[in-house]
């Protein structure tokens, strides 16, 4: 009976080892192929991403082109021409320039005292 015990251990043992070693390359395969199919995605979510910041960018220099080409005085003044806004310039007369009085902090002020 002993003999067959061993005989039964010895043909188990290389056929248990064969197997470890298959699950584990094949486990160590399966990895790779995933890992690598992981760096393909994420590049090509990177790669999509820089193409939608390439068209942001496209778009707000159009936009920006747009704001200055609106905001110059040649389309300012056209467009109060057509809403009928006779505005023009003012004339020097009519120019009121308001000064800040300075507060001399070098010389205390004296203290205001509310009074009934």
């Amino acid at each position: 009976m002993n003999r067959k015990r061993k005989k039964l251990s010895v043909r188990f043992g290389p056929a248990l080892k064969a197997v470890l070693i298959c699950l584990v390359t094949c486990s160590l395969g399966l990895g790779y192929v995933w890992q690598k199919k992981q760096i393909n995605d994420l590049g090509a979510q990177i790669k999509e991403n820089e193409n939608k910041m390439e068209d942001l960018r496209r778009e707000n220099k159009r936009r920006g082109d747009t704001l200055a080409y609106l905001m110059s005085p040649q389309e300012l003044d056209a467009r109060l021409r057509q809403l009928g806004l006779d505005l023009e310039v003012p004339r020097p007369e009519q120019i009121v320039v308001l000064v800040d009085a300075k507060i001399d902090v070098t010389q205390p002020q004296p203290l205001r005292t509310a009074s009934r």
